[in-house]
């Protein structure tokens, strides 16, 4: 016998290679915009020659990917201020020291 088999719930591959191949799942939403928005979005769309899709995809991945940067300085801020001892008064304190001197 040739296939895939369910067995004790694990996949199981009786005779057959396989090729390994990039497949990527997608989901589809449904998202509510204000009419504005929407109107600026399909505005930019016209001149990117993009669908909707793709922008709002990338918006999302530039999002995500803003937060997260934020989120590793800020982890490195509290890294730093541990290790060399620091309240948040001393950072306060030298951050108006360097304003001061410009």
């Amino acid at each position: 016998m040739r296939g895939l088999f369910l067995c004790k719930k694990e996949l199981i591959f009786v005779g057959v290679k396989l090729k390994r191949k990039k497949i990527m799942m997608t989901a589809t939403i449904r998202v509510p915009f204000q009419p504005e928005l929407l109107q600026e979005v399909d505005r930019f769309v016209v001149k990117k020659v993009r669908s909707r899709a793709d922008i709002i995809i990338e918006a999302t991945r530039m999002y995500i990917a803003r937060k997260q940067n934020w989120q590793n300085i800020f982890a490195l801020g509290d890294r730093l201020a541990l290790e060399n001892n620091l309240s948040e008064n001393d950072v306060m304190n030298e951050i108006k020291a360097c304003r001061c001197e410009k």
